[in-house]
């Protein structure tokens, strides 16, 4: 099968091919114009659960407090209802590596699904208190977005994979992630292509967990932008967003998007700060 081009900018297909694939599809109101920014090129599908059994697809579209919605592309419910809440970049991904993802940098290349769903627990059997409609939907979302791409399952990721050594991340819990692609690829079907995927060059090591943009705050915010050179209130607003694209256009090598990744971060030689413990 001829491979198709990778596909830049936003999904605005998505919810043709899933109601063409036959979930019980629901349409937030207003995801046409919802997301933090557009797309680069999208890469694949990263599949969470929420943390709880109830989690609406309102949440997941309108974020909480500490991180504004969009908080991914699709919601999926355990009566199996597939809610679409965004068709632009949504905060699901945070920091993390997968080898043909460029470093924390997920959120701009891969569609996320967040599953209503406690998760039971990182040892958990597969599909442990995961309802046959939930699973059954997620299996036919992702395999009609991988069919879309032109692109096999393997193109279809856990948040654990990508962030559990980052993040400490280990969803989605009672999923295995072969077993799930081993379900997408048989309904995907025999014969389908991977479309090609570049895999930037990017600096791991020192700076490896690095990513600051528009929204970010706390201290290493403020230690970004003591060496910037611009007022240091810890907020990573239009003026420290200016500032990053002035550094990268004056860098070689580095893109200018205004984000903080491994990249700039190495360029700029920004000094660390180390993250509060937190309990868990």
């Amino acid at each position: 099968m001829p491979q198709t081009k990778i596909w830049t900018g936003d999904p605005v297909w998505l919810a043709d091919v899933l109601r063409a694939e036959g979930v019980n599809l629901v349409e937030y109101p207003g995801w046409r114009n919802r997301g933090h920014g557009d797309f680069k090129d999208i890469r694949g599908v990263m599949v969470h659960h929420t943390g709880s059994d109830n989690a609406t697809a309102a949440s997941i579209a309108e974020g909480r407090p500490d991180l504004p919605g969009p908080l991914s592309q699709l919601h999926i419910a355990r009566n199996g209802t597939v809610t679409v809440v965004a068709v632009g970049v949504a905060w699901h991904a945070g920091v993390g590596m997968y080898p043909w993802l460029p470093t924390n940098m997920a959120n701009w290349h891969m569609i996320g699904i967040e599953c209503a769903n406690s998760g039971t627990s990182p040892t958990a059997p597969h599909r442990m208190n995961w309802p046959d409609q939930q699973y059954d939907a997620l299996v036919m979302s992702c395999a009609a977005i991988n069919r879309r791409l032109s692109q096999t399952s393997a193109r279809t990721i856990g948040h654990k994979e990508y962030a559990g050594r980052a993040q400490g991340k280990w969803d989605p819990g009672a999923i295995d992630m072969n077993i799930l692609r081993a379900d997408i690829q048989a309904r995907i079907g025999a014969g389908r292509g991977t479309a090609p995927t570049p895999r930037p060059p990017v600096p791991v090591g020192l700076y490896a967990d690095v990513l600051l943009f528009r929204g970010s705050e706390g201290p290493q915010v403020v230690q970004l932008q003591r060496q910037l050179g611009i007022t240091d209130d810890g907020i990573f607003g239009p003026e420290t967003e200016a500032a990053v694209r002035a550094f990268q256009r004056r860098t070689a090598g580095l893109k200018v998007d205004g984000i903080v990744g491994p990249a700039t971060a190495a360029a700029l030689r920004l000094e660390l700060v180390p993250e509060p413990q937190q309990v868990s």
